[in-house]
């Protein structure tokens, strides 16, 4: 890594004005963790510190969707009764990341942006169909999780996740890692169902597998699965196998193949006990 210039704001219209007017090869900063690991500041001319523009630190409830900065740490998001109650899967991953030191420094923004494949948002902003508000010299966009991942602009910055939540929609997140604490995830699944519970029936639902590509795989057999499907005593054994098969379409000959494709069966389990427990519960 060469020198670089390090600036640092307390509004993002100051970061976006920075951005505007200076030509340096330009890298961002907020919690820092992976900063050095992924080499994200290599030949960057200019690093520009996030970590204290408050405009990128909020939880709001806005009815029908949740509003997130991207600044905000998975320490605040685990702990935010607005997210435990609206996006449940979202507060089990952000309990999840690291230690308690990372969560409080990492950011969902950073997360997004670092586009790791075991990333463990990831998943879950998948399957609740998150939109990413970003923002740069180029003017602002809104993109889709993996538009996000995969097509970043130089200089662009993530400002903003927007994730709906419509009343009743009921959501988790499992993994499945090297250790049961401070583990990166070997494979991961998030699901986001509406449901009746008078009924044990789920209305609509999508899941998003992590760690299998570059970005999250919602696969097309478990969002039909869930249409109208009534949780009965096989609904964990059928979709532990449309997970596995969805596992064979995709890394059939590699190496990790066969554990990932028996942990995902596992997890199915584990999902289903999370979302519909937490039904039955309310």
């Amino acid at each position: 890594m060469t020198g670089f210039k390090i600036a640092g704001f307390l509004k993002l219209d100051d970061v976006l004005q920075a951005l505007t007017h200076t030509s340096a090869k330009t890298a961002f900063i907020s919690g820092g963790t992976d900063f050095i690991n992924n080499g994200e500041g290599e030949n960057a001319e200019l690093v520009i510190d996030l970590s204290q523009v408050a405009d990128l630190k909020y939880i709001r409830d806005s009815g029908d969707e949740v509003r997130i900065g991207s600044g905000t740490t998975f320490a605040a998001l685990a702990a935010s009764p607005i997210i435990v109650s609206k996006v449940q899967a979202l507060a089990q991953a952000a309990g999840q990341i690291g230690s308690v030191q990372i969560r409080n420094r990492a950011t969902l923004g950073g997360n997004i942006a670092s586009a790791s494949p075991a990333g463990d948002s990831l998943p879950v902003l998948a399957a609740f169909n998150a939109s990413i508000h970003t923002a740069g010299p180029q003017g602002s966009r809104v993109l889709t999780v993996v538009e996000a991942l995969t097509g970043l602009q130089d200089k662009e910055l993530i400002t903003e996740i927007v994730i709906p939540a419509p009343a009743g929609n009921r959501s988790a997140f499992v993994k499945i890692g090297s250790r049961s604490q401070v583990t990166i995830a070997k494979i991961s699944l998030a699901a986001t169902v509406e449901y009746d519970n008078s009924k044990r029936k789920i209305i609509a639902g999508k899941a998003a597998m992590g760690a299998l590509g570059k970005a999250p795989v919602c696969p097309l057999t478990v969002q039909q699965f869930f249409s109208q499907r009534v949780v009965d005593e096989p609904f964990a054994a059928d979709l532990s196998q449309l997970l596995a098969e969805t596992v064979d379409e995709m890394i059939t000959g590699r190496a990790s193949h066969p554990y990932k494709r028996a942990a995902v069966k596992g997890l199915a389990y584990d999902l289903a006990g999370l979302l519909f427990n937490a039904c039955e519960n309310t």
